[in-house]
């Protein structure tokens, strides 16, 4: 290079994992790049203004490919799943001299490639393995690969990053050799290793969310996914080194291979998403389940919104999406994330309009009820929180398609049975044979999205098909009505899920919800205040009861401490939300290791309603246009506040109650309307609130 380039953008991509460096410097922040797109489909690239890593003269740039999720195994063995045997890297490097001039340099014949390097092992499920004695050599021509037929776009996406670091808080040794390190939460990401040993000493690290009675490493949920990196030493110093290619959900590090214990720090990434919500109340219980729902989400948003982070499996399951959505965007700025995940359930929708039940694609089938509405469901919640339209625009035709496949594959507009329910009900009898009808909550879900759809064609000013939506709402409802529902009020199935369903989509004639709210409120009472919800049933909880003038009920079960409850777990010393209300008992011990993840975000809905009832902060309009402020205090909390970063500024809610006296302050942004319920007041006769602080003092019922 006669001269240093006045700019110079590097653009790459891999299928795979990439990791690239320019004179000896590393590219960019981001880690686990590109990201996972359904590879037969798009294949995502980033940007980075490289101009200050080029020099006059030689400059060495260099890629390191690692499998990810392209060439790597996905989910269990038995499937033996992966898109392809070698990763493969696609790049250009564009200079612009002083003059204007441009040169391209890309990927092409005149690379050569090597697999001889110190990376000799990597997968995200099983960990990787470097050994740094050896240098890079055995450099031959590149493999050249045919350019697939798929779309190359730019990330639309923040990418994951390196988010924070944590130190131990405790070290402890259960055998000798053995050294346990616990970083006080369960975290994703990896453990930067700093040792000093003999060449050749192998250190390994061994990852888990929960420890054994006896202070040894728990693994047994992970099922197949070895989850350990093993560092073989260069000697001749201190050697500081972490993973490029793979990634664990742990709490604790188990470290082997040496005879005193090393430097251990816990590295956290997730998406590089904005918080924007913060919520806190009287009640340490409820704020320790609060950061659980937050330490679960950003645990489980790397680069796609997964179901766990650590066992064989790490999927987009379109469910679990579709019921955290909501809670998902109280606490971050996280329309980005499903904007992108949409294409990807796009990608993998089929002809007849089924939407698959995880995304990326790559296992099991579609169009499975609360799973395939992910595909309407979604983008009307970013919709709701944002104000963003463009999630609508770019969703609209697939989203349609599926409401004509659910019209379609249903007898007189009852929803067949369909594989999850209401998956892991407490008193189902396999996780996905859940007492509630399967063809109760599949009908239930198509009058909802086919509503949903109704509202999105009128905002979006497709007339002829806001009527038909509308009316194809209304008669799904009255399907409902004819098939589930009895004169007096009693739904098939008599489930805390099923009343929840047709009280919260709205599908029960008015003259029949006084009773079927008495009989909801019964089944729980009947269950000494417990909820027998699943993940389909339980987001709807809170916002049911309180929609239904119940919100004692709401709070009685959210106070509930025995099982199953969302206190259960932080009282047996959950730092995420768990996939099972019993993971893990100090009486029992471990529940099933099938399907035992302690870090799933699902029952974390529950946020939803901490920031809407609790703490009173709601969309009354798309994007907070107009903002709903209704705080209901209840469950013994003497106080609770709430902060929202919206697309109109920031809004905030502080209550305490003294003696039955609530006091209250609200602060609304620049622009936006607010309108304040306060407790005990008719619900139809808010009161008005301009931009600006406001205070209020009333006298609780």
């Amino acid at each position: 290079m006669g001269e240093a380039p006045a700019v110079a953008r590097l653009r790459i991509t891999a299928r795979g994992i990439f990791v690239t460096e320019i004179n000896g410097v590393r590219v960019g922040a981001d880690v686990l790049t590109p990201g996972w797109t359904d590879y037969r489909k798009r294949l995502d690239f980033l940007t980075y203004d490289v101009t200050a890593l080029l020099r006059a003269g030689r400059n060495v740039w260099r890629v390191a490919l690692g499998d990810g999720w392209w060439s790597g195994i996905l989910s269990e063995p038995q499937f033996n799943l992966r898109y392809g045997l070698d990763p493969s890297l696609c790049a250009e490097l564009q200079l612009t001299d002083s003059a204007g001039r441009e040169t391209f340099i890309r990927t092409d014949a005149q690379w050569e490639a090597t697999a001889n390097g110190p990376v000799r092992a990597n997968s995200l499920y099983h960990g990787e393995t470097h050994d740094a004695r050896i240098w890079l050599r055995g450099w031959r021509p590149a493999e050249l690969f045919d350019t697939p037929a798929i779309l190359l776009e730019p990330k639309p996406a923040p990418p994951v990053r390196i988010m924070e670091e944590r130190a131990p808080v405790a070290m402890t040794e259960p055998a000798p050799g053995v050294f346990i390190f616990d970083l006080a939460e369960n975290i994703t990401g990896w453990a930067r290793l700093q040792v000093s040993a003999s060449a050749g000493d192998a250190v390994r690290m061994r990852f888990g969310e929960m420890l054994q009675a006896d202070g040894t490493l728990y693994v047994a949920n992970l099922r197949t996914a070895r989850a350990t990196d093993c560092y073989i030493c260069r000697g001749g110093g201190v050697e500081t080194w972490e993973p490029s290619f793979t990634f664990h959900g742990f709490r604790y590090v188990e470290v082997t291979g040496l005879d005193a214990p090393p430097a251990i720090t816990g590295i956290v990434v997730y998406s590089d998403l904005a918080d924007v919500g913060e919520f806190e109340c009287s009640d340490p219980l409820i704020n320790q389940l609060q950061r659980c729902i937050v330490r679960g989400q950003k645990g489980n948003f790397v680069d796609i919104p997964t179901d766990c982070p650590q066992r064989d499996e790490r999927l987009g399951w379109s469910g679990d999406a579709q019921v955290f959505a909501p809670t998902a965007l109280y606490n971050m700025a996280c329309g980005p994330l499903f904007a992108s995940w949409m294409r990807a359930m796009r990608d993998a929708q089929r002809p007849d309009g089924a939407f698959p039940d995880l995304a990326p694609h790559i296992i099991l089938e579609h169009g499975n009820a609360g799973w395939g509405d992910a595909g309407v469901i979604v983008p009307w919640t970013v919709w709701q929180h944002t104000g963003d339209t463009a999630i609508l625009v770019e969703n609209y035709a697939a989203m349609s398609r599926w409401i004509d496949f659910q019209l379609a594959t249903s007898r007189d507009l009852i929803r067949p049975d369909t594989l999850f329910g209401d998956w892991l009900a407490v008193d189902a009898a396999q996780p996905q044979h859940g007492p509630t009808p399967k063809d109760l909550i599949g009908t239930a879900y198509f009058a909802r999205t086919a509503r949903m759809m109704g509202e999105i064609a009128v905002e979006l000013g497709h007339k002829r098909d806001a009527t038909r939506f509308a009316r194809l709402a209304a008669k799904v409802r009255a399907a409902f009505q004819r098939e589930f529902i009895t004169q007096t009020g009693r739904i098939l199935g008599d489930t805390q899920t099923a009343y929840l369903m047709a009280l919260g989509f709205d599908l029960i004639p008015a003259r029949l919800r006084p009773r079927a709210i008495a009989r909801l409120v019964e089944l729980i009472r009947s269950r000494d205040w417990h909820l027998t919800t699943g993940f389909l049933g339980t987001p709807l909880l809170g916002p049911v009861l309180t929609a239904c003038g119940r919100t004692d009920v709401a709070y009685r079960l959210l106070m509930q401490q025995a099982y199953p409850s969302w206190l259960y777990p932080v009282l047996n010393g959950a730092t995420t939300m768990w996939e099972r209300w019993n993971s893990y008992t100090r009486e029992t011990g471990f529940g099933d290791v099938g399907m035992n993840s302690f870090n799933h975000y699902a029952y974390g809905a529950i946020g939803e309603w901490l920031y809407a009832t609790v703490a009173g902060i709601a969309p009354a309009a798309p994007g907070f246009h107009r903002i709903r402020i209704a705080p209901e205090p209840g469950g013994g909390l003497t106080s609770a506040r709430a902060k929202i970063t919206t697309p109109r500024g920031v809004v905030s809610v502080q209550w305490k109650v003294r003696a039955r006296k609530f006091h209250l302050s609200v602060t609304l942004p620049p622009s936006a309307i607010g309108e304040l319920h306060l407790p005990g007041a008719p619900r139809k006769k808010p009161i008005p609130l301009p931009p600006g602080t406001h205070t209020f003092h009333s006298t609780l019922p």
